[in-house]
This record gives C-alpha cells, sequence and structure tokens, in this order.
C-alpha cells in the first residue's frame, strides 16, 4: 500500500480548494432554502443543527484527530499492518461511543426540544440526526486515514458528490413535501444525514479495498491504550473549548449591555466582530487550516521514524513562511479595511472593526500553525492545558471588563487570552523539538511590513471602494514581495520547498 507523500503546499491547496468550492455550494444552497422556508424556518434549522453539532463533538470525542496521527505513524514504521488496525481500533471506538451519544439523543430529543430549544416540533429533526450520528462520526475516522495515507483527491471527490447529493436530495423532498417548518427542516437533516451514510460508506469500502492484503494479519497489541491515549486529551479539548466558547459568546452581549449599551445596540456590536469582521479576518487562514491538517500525519511519521532533522526543516519552514503570510495578510486587511467594510457590507463600523483587529493575525495565524504540528508530536495535553487556561481567563476578564470598559474590555481580553495561548504553544513546540527560532529571519519580515505598510496608508483615498482596494492593496503587496525577495526573507530554497514534489515510500 503506498503512502502518497506529494509536495504539502499543493497538499493544503487541494484542501482549501474543496473547502472554499463546499462553502460557495453551501451559500447557493442556503439562498434556495432562505426562499423556501423563510427566515423563522431558517432560525428553527439553526437551533437544531447547533444542538447537532455539539452531539457530534461528544460522538466523536476526538477519534478523527487519533485516527491521523496512529495511522501516520505506522505508515512512518513502514508497518500498514499497524495502520489498518489503527483504522480498526478508531472504527471500533468511534462506533462506541457515538452509539451512546445517538441514543441519549435520540431519547432526550422531547425534553431537548421543549427545553432548550423552545419548540416541541424539534423533537423529530433531533431523533433523525440521532439515528445517523454514527455515521457522522465514522466519517471523521475515514478522513483521518485518507489524510495520513495522503489519498486527498479520493477523500475530496467523495466529499464534493456527497454535498450534491445531500443537496439533490433536500431539493426534492422541499419540493415534494408540505411547506411546514418542521417538515422542511426534518427533509433538510435528512438530506444531510443520509449524504454522511453515503460518505462514509463509500470511503469504508475503499479503506477496505486498500487494506485487503493486511486484513488477516490480526490486530497489532496495545492499540487500544494507545488510542485512549490521545483520544482523552483531545475529547476533553473539545468538551471544553465548545462549552467555554458557548459562555463566551453568552458573557459578550451581556456585558456590553451592563456597560451601558442598549441591547439592540450590544447585540449589533457583537453582531458586527463575529458575523462580519471574524469571516474576512479568518478567511485567508484556510490554507493554514488544512496545512496543519497536513502536518499532523508528516509530523507523526517522522517522529515515529526518529528523523529529528526533518521535524526540525518543518518546523522552520512552516513558521518563518505563516509568519510571512500572517504579514502579508495583517498588513493587507490594515490599509483595505475602510474599503473592505464598504463594498462587502456597507459599514463603515465594520471597516473600523477590521482595522482594529488586523494587527491580531500576526498572532492568529502563527498560533493555528504550531497548534497543528504540536498534535502532529503528540502534544495534545499541552494543547488541552493552555486552551483551558487561556478559555477560562478569557471568561474571567469578560465578566470582569465589559461592564466597565465596553468593546476595548473585549479588545483588551481578545489580546491577551490569544497572546498567552500562542506563547505558552510555541515555547512546548520549541522544547518538544529542540528547534530556535530564526529570529534574523522573522525581524526581516516585520521590517518589510512596517516598511510596506505606511507606504500604502500615504497613497490618497479614493471615491470607489473597488479601485481603493485594487490600487492601494496592489502597491502594498506588490511593495512588500519586493522587500521581502530583496531582504530575503523568503528564500528561493523556501519557494522550491512548496513546490517540489517528495518521492513517495512504499
Amino acid at each position: 500500500m503506498a503512502v502518497k507523500k506529494g509536495s504539502i503546499f499543493r497538499g493544503a491547496l487541494l484542501l482549501t480548494g474543496s473547502d472554499l468550492l463546499l462553502r460557495l455550494m453551501g451559500i447557493g444552497f442556503n439562498a434556495f432554502l432562505a426562499g423556501r422556508i423563510g427566515a423563522a424556518g431558517l432560525g428553527l434549522l439553526q437551533l437544531i443543527s447547533s444542538m447537532g453539532f455539539f452531539a457530534l463533538i461528544l460522538g466523536s470525542s476526538g477519534v478523527r484527530v487519533a485516527a491521523m496521527c496512529l495511522t501516520a505513524e505506522e505508515f512512518g514504521k513502514k508497518n500498514p499492518e499497524g495502520a489498518y488496525s489503527a483504522v480498526r481500533a478508531c472504527l471500533k471506538y468511534g462506533l462506541t461511543v457515538s452509539s451512546m451519544v445517538a441514543v441519549g439523543l435520540y431519547f432526550s430529543a422531547p425534553l431537548i426540544a421543549a427545553r432548550l430549544l423552545n419548540h416541541t416540533d424539534a423533537a423529530t429533526p433531533l431523533r433523525i440526526l440521532a439515528v445517523f450520528l454514527p455515521c457522522s462520526c465514522l466519517c471523521g475516522v475515514m478522513g483521518g486515514y485518507f489524510t495520513a495515507c495522503g489519498k486527498l483527491r479520493k477523500m475530496v471527490g467523495v466529499q464534493i458528490g456527497e454535498r450534491l447529493f445531500s443537496m439533490g436530495f433536500t431539493v426534492f423532498a422541499l419540493m415534494r413535501g408540505s411547506g411546514s417548518s418542521t417538515y422542511a427542516c426534518s427533509a433538510i437533516l435528512l438530506g444531510s444525514s443520509l449524504g454522511a451514510a453515503l460518505e462514509f460508506t463509500l470511503l469504508f469500502f475503499r479503506f477496505l479495498r486498500d487494506t485487503m492484503p493486511f486484513r488477516a494479519k490480526g490486530k497489532l497489541p496495545g492499540m487500544g491504550q494507545r488510542l485512549r491515549k490521545l483520544c482523552l486529551p483531545l475529547a476533553l479539548n473539545d468538551y471544553l473549548r465548545a462549552g467555554l466558547n458557548t459562555l463566551e459568546q453568552l458573557l459578550i452581549p451581556l456585558g456590553l449591555a451592563k456597560y451601558g449599551a442598549s441591547s439592540q445596540a450590544a447585540l449589533a456590536a457583537h453582531g458586527t466582530i463575529h458575523a462580519m469582521v471574524f469571516p474576512i479576518l479568518m478567511f485567508p487562514a484556510a490554507i493554514l487550516y488544512a496545512l496543519a491538517d497536513l502536518l499532523v500525519p508528516e509530523l507523526s511519521r517522522s517522529r515515529a521514524a526518529g528523523r529529528t532533522e526533518r521535524i526540525q526543516a518543518l518546523t522552520d519552514r512552516c513558521l518563518r513562511m505563516t509568519w510571512l503570510f500572517a504579514c502579508t495578510v495583517s498588513g493587507f486587511l490594515f490599509c483595505c479595511a475602510a474599503p473592505l467594510g464598504q463594498r462587502i457590507y456597507g459599514s463603515a463600523e465594520a471597516g473600523q472593526y477590521l482595522r482594529i483587529f488586523a494587527p491580531m493575525v500576526l498572532m492568529l495565524y502563527l498560533d493555528a500553525i504550531t497548534d497543528g504540528m504540536l498534535k502532529g508530536l503528540l502534544q495534545q495535553l499541552s494543547c488541552v492545558r493552555y486552551n483551558t487556561f487561556t478559555s477560562g481567563l478569557d471568561v474571567a476578564l469578560l465578566f470582569l471588563l465589559l461592564p466597565r470598559w465596553g468593546i476595548r474590555g473585549y479588545i483588551f481580553s481578545f489580546t491577551v487570552t490569544h497572546g498567552i495561548n500562542l506563547v505558552l504553544s510555541l515555547r512546548r513546540l520549541l522544547k518538544v523539538t529542540g528547534y530556535r527560532l530564526p529570529m534574523g529571519s522573522l525581524l526581516k519580515s516585520l521590517c518589510c511590513l512596517l516598511i510596506a505598510l505606511p507606504a500604502a496608508m500615504l497613497l490618497p483615498a479614493l471615491n470607489s471602494p473597488v479601485k481603493e482596494l485594487v490600487c492601494r492593496g496592489g502597491f502594498f503587496l506588490s511593495l512588500l514581495l519586493s522587500l521581502s525577495l530583496l531582504l530575503q526573507a523568503i528564500a528561493p530554497k523556501d519557494l522550491h520547498w512548496l513546490t517540489n514534489k517528495e518521492p513517495r515510500q512504499q
């Protein structure tokens, strides 16, 4: 069984492109749903989906990342029998946990619908989610396997086909059925659930075909213990972060209201930041999250093979390239904040907040790639400790500062907690890898940013947001790229590493 190890950058581009395509498909589908079931129906669907997402987190309990790490480790040891054993153990674990969560969701659906969602009719859609919950959770195991062995095209093709099937089934059901919100939500969730079942079936049979020569080798001793050591901290991290993030979202409008803002103004500020600014802020990070996903099996393979130099080389290039990418995005968003806010949302306030949060891209993007590398190096417990500590600190700061400082308290809390998380995670990464930060290279990229950004800001403002985006943004990007090449913030060997194809390992 060959392990495909093409360019990490190309793999990240494939995952990013598929993610963007699926997002575009989702936008068009949501437009159809809005016209068919209305705002009230979409609101009910969102409530039910949020409960389904929480059940998915409980049912998965970290098994996707565990499957990715364990499979990659066995491939790193050139032991395909162990990779099959790892996936089999993950499937058993995922099926057991997700089935228990599904049973609980099925029988508690009426209570959840009445007490938490305040819609007794939501019980039927919740039960549909419960019936197909194991398939949704086990899709994560298959995704972890295909990512670890580098067969991304097959996985992406199945995911796109699944989405098309789900949408087609839903459209057919909505066109043929009644117009009630309950029926519409049931049809939509049944379509997505059947799609998940189809995705798992196709990927599972592909997995069986790939591992056919190794299925008779028996179970690898100790695999269950290794799985539990991975899944328990991952699951705890997911549970804690989901709960704390929900609490954070509830505290923000309440705290702003205590500061003196009306409930409408508090919700407007909260909506502007989270629904308008953050999607723009994190949209370019899609490639980083895809790269971080690919680094997990790559680092796991290298760690299992004892390739310390490979780990340090990956750490060096990923940190330097991520820092340069973050400098580019941060500067572009800062100098183009106003036209972006006007062109996308028609909101000057969105542009103001975008300019405030743009410098934070430097730590947010670096933290994303650092977190991915720590997972590949089996440092999940450290990630749990850091995320739990900073999320708890964020809740405490929001509780104390929002009533006194208003939105400034939120910005201060966001900056402090995310900065602390980055420092702790980066320190752990450097300790585990034995790598030292290339301060000279990082300072070169920062200097390029500090030269290019003021120069772009000196350009006169234009009446058209589009023209300002093209002129100011284009000038900034061109100047930053020129300075980066001139000062060697990005070296030719880095470009070669990103695009050069590595040999396959059998």
